[in-house]
């Protein structure tokens, strides 16, 4: 059966807003203001992860074009190495996040979504909030399993809400900001010199951008995917960069360079210094919505991954089939929910570690995509300069991740060769 194609450009741009505006912006500036010695290299590297993004959604669009179908990364890498190499890296992308990624995030990601909902009524236990999250997880899975036309809708609702939350914190700081700290330096400077600074300063700035590419997964159901693509993925990127740089000129303004560094909830608490601790339930409830929002978004994107995979006869083949009346590749929408409660239930406080470790890896094949666009046809959207730029910081993030924590990008490289011999065997039945 051929995939429906409800969706258009607002689609496009509402499903990559949903990746790019998670939880990310509500914890990483803290991260960044102590990694880098003063405002002037915080923003600044704000700018340098924007062009990285600017220039990896370019990228992305470009190819999209040339292979507007169902599964984004994973179909460039295929088609574009080509041969048993494309089908090997494909393979190993998709292992990556089905196995381990999407579930982890889904789970990490529905966990902060009842713990600032409860932070708005009353606290629970540990199971009841592992419960919780596992029904967020069911709630959104449901939404897109009714159809593309149902999700779709949601996800735009909910990417409104997110950046009308986001404006919240840069309205507070018109008022009552302290505009001599926005370029104020700290007391104390962070060890270590210029190429430390910029690759630990980029890790939490790209991963508070990246997310663009999850636009590209739903390709195969895009009308008119060589304009709506380009224009929802460009223009999702730009407003993103500009709604971050205001946010994070908003948290220098109220706390100041040392007083976001030693932040734990930089927008709650910045906020909080100007409207009172009250104020904190309006940011609970922003960080609310914006978790709803990116766990809609991987609900509806990712599991067209998983359908080629199955098309491709490296998964189940029921994961391949779409439901006669939604279009949608219903099995692998449950599929991957049911990974997610899993992780949940298994235990999610421990989630977010795996997935700072699997950071390295998925830098890695995104520097993979980059390859493919140099070595592909003439460049629609994406120059070559702009491709080189984004496999050089992408390569980067890789290493950096190595650096500051190899214990687990180990682990991450054991998930990928537990993969490669989960292919070889693939082959060989």
């Amino acid at each position: 059966m051929t995939p429906e194609r409800p969706l258009g450009a607002w689609h496009v741009a509402a499903i990559a807003i949903g990746a790019m505006v998670g939880v990310g912006i509500f914890f990483t500036p803290a991260i960044l203001a102590r990694a880098v010695p003063g405002p002037v290299w915080l923003l600044g590297l704000w700018v340098l992860g924007g062009i990285a993004s600017v220039s990896g959604a370019l990228v992305f669009a470009d190819l999209s074009v040339r292979w507007p179908h169902a599964g984004g990364l994973y179909v460039f890498l295929r088609d574009g190495f080509g041969g048993p190499a494309g089908q090997a890296l494909s393979f190993l992308y998709g292992w990556l996040q089905l196995l381990v990624v999407q579930p982890g995030a889904m789970a990490v990601i529905a966990v902060v979504l009842v713990d600032h909902v409860t932070y708005l009524t009353k606290p629970i236990g540990p199971a009841a909030r592992s419960a919780c999250a596992c029904a967020a997880i069911i709630v959104f899975t449901l939404a897109n399993w009714l159809g593309l036309r149902t999700g779709g809708k949601v996800q735009i609702a909910l990417a409104a809400l997110k950046l009308a939350a986001l404006s919240f914190p840069m309205i507070v700081a018109i008022g009552w900001g302290r505009w001599a700290r926005v370029l104020a330096p700290p007391p104390t400077r962070p060890g270590g010199d210029w190429s430390s600074w910029l690759i630990f300063g980029m890790i939490p700035v790209l991963f508070t951008l990246g997310g663009s590419y999850h636009a590209t997964f739903v390709a195969g159901s895009v009308r008119h995917p060589d304009r709506s693509i380009p224009r929802g993925i460009v223009g999702a990127v730009a407003l993103v960069l500009a709604l971050y740089l205001g946010v994070n000129v908003a948290y220098l303004a109220l706390l100041g360079q040392q007083g976001l560094a030693s932040s734990t909830s930089p927008a709650a608490e910045a906020v909080g210094v100007a409207l009172g601790t009250a104020a904190g339930k309006v940011v609970a409830a922003a960080i609310a919505l914006s978790a709803a929002g990116i766990l809609n978004t991987v609900s509806l994107g990712f599991p067209y991954v998983v359908y080629a995979m199955a098309k491709d006869g490296v998964f189940f083949p029921r994961a391949g089939r779409l439901n006669a009346r939604t279009g949608r590749p219903t099995f692998a929408v449950g599929l991957q929910g049911g990974f997610a409660c899993a992780a949940v239930l298994l235990g999610s406080a421990r989630i977010d570690i795996v997935l700072t470790g699997m950071a390295f890896a998925d830098a890695a094949f995104q520097a993979a995509i980059g390859v493919v666009h140099l070595r592909g046809h003439a460049a629609r959207y994406a120059p070559p300069w702009a491709t080189g730029v984004f496999v050089a910081i992408e390569l980067g993030v890789a290493f950096g991740c190595v650096v500051q924590a190899p214990l687990e990008s180990s682990y991450g490289g054991l998930v990928l060769v537990v993969g490669a011999v989960a292919w070889l065997l693939s082959r060989r039945a």
